[in-house]
């Protein structure tokens, strides 16, 4: 029978997270300062930053593949068991143009998503014949259960060949030569360019005076010819080897965040999986951007109950340190995690792109 589960717990920040959207970004972002990071108000001035749930369940649906990808070439001995459409399913929920949703499909959606736990749990905006398929699994954002000031990076890339000089032995002669020539044209467009803004804004003060604007026209395009010539002339890029880095805010490390997720009306075979998912991911625990900067790594820890209509029934709870395999404590998560197993060592599974063909209503 369908149950629906609570899972409540939290993340720990062990690295800093870092994580904007494209909204975010463009609201209280711009190109001299950070790169924000989400953040909510509670009560009057109380303000707490959170990672997205969205980018979370990105995450969890990733590791869900990876799952069902290594126990399918494992089942099939096939390495790459998977078609391109079929990735595209079961990473990102479809692609628009893989087939037309078929309204007599809705009689047989629920043999696709026993064939397909994934599928179930996390939806799919173009699944076939099936087309929109809602997911079953709820990922709420995580957030900062204290408030807290973002941590800022910031930094500047530099010329290696300026700062180490013992490099320009191994370069050519023509090369040295397009080095100077370089340097000496990006110095002359600095001046030309910051010439070029104090027109811009001269222009813009100037807007009423019809003739003394078109003056200012006329030399902003001579300026911009001239800026072009010197590019031309030297070589020298849009953007300079050297230059300061956008920098980017962060929620800071040793911090906890409240979690939870739901999954509704769902089967022993998704919690399973999801279990399985959550050990993939315990793996490898590294959420948003700036990997490479030494952001992103988490630790977590959730009770797990089952909801009824007689109650709440306890369950068990999960965890996991950085880097190491999922503790899981409770004999119904034990079972629901072999009952994934038998269910993948059946001839249940079917990762194909939803069809009418051979599917019973």
């Amino acid at each position: 029978m369908p149950a629906t589960y609570d899972i409540t717990g939290h993340l720990f920040s062990v690295q800093p997270l870092a994580t904007c959207s494209k909204d975010l970004r463009d609201r209280a972002g711009g190109p001299e300062k950070p790169v924000p990071v989400p953040s909510m108000q509670f009560g009057s001035d109380a303000v707490h930053l959170y990672f997205p749930g969205t980018g979370i369940r990105g995450t969890l649906r990733r590791a869900a593949r990876d799952v069902l990808r290594a126990r399918e070439s494992a089942r099939r001995g096939n390495p790459k068991p998977f078609s391109l459409d079929q990735h595209y399913l079961l990473t990102l929920g479809g692609i628009k143009g893989v087939a037309e949703a078929n309204r007599a499909s809705v009689a047989v959606e629920a043999a696709w998503r026993e064939r397909n736990p994934l599928l179930s749990l996390f939806g799919a905006g173009d699944a076939g014949v099936l087309g929109f398929v809602e997911g079953r699994l709820s990922v709420g954002n995580a957030i900062c259960d204290k408030p807290c000031e973002p941590v800022v990076f910031s930094g500047a890339r530099t010329d290696d060949l300026y700062r180490d000089k013992a490099q320009l032995a191994y370069l050519s002669d023509e090369d040295l030569d397009s080095l100077v020539a370089r340097s000496q044209g990006n110095r002359s467009r600095a001046a030309l360019q910051r010439q070029l803004k104090d027109l811009e804004g001269a222009l813009k003060r100037n807007r009423g005076d019809v003739e003394k604007a078109e003056g200012l026209r006329a030399q902003i395009a001579e300026l911009e010819a001239r800026i072009g010539d010197v590019k031309k002339a030297t070589g020298t890029a849009d953007v300079s080897v050297g230059m300061p880095l956008a920098g980017w805010q962060a929620i800071p490390p040793g911090h906890v965040l409240t979690h939870r997720m739901i999954l509704a009306q769902s089967t022993e075979v998704e919690l399973g999986l999801l279990l399985y998912t959550m050990n993939e991911f315990a793996l490898s625990p590294v959420l948003g951007a700036h990997y490479a900067a030494g952001c992103g790594l988490v630790s977590g820890a959730w009770e797990i109950t089952q909801v009824g209509r007689e109650g709440r029934q306890p369950l068990g709870h999960i965890s996991f340190e950085p880097l190491a395999p999922l503790a899981v404590h409770g004999e119904p998560l034990s079972a629901a995690m072999r009952a994934f197993d038998e269910w993948m060592a059946s001839d249940a599974p079917d990762f194909s792109i939803p069809h009418m063909d051979g599917v019973e209503a």
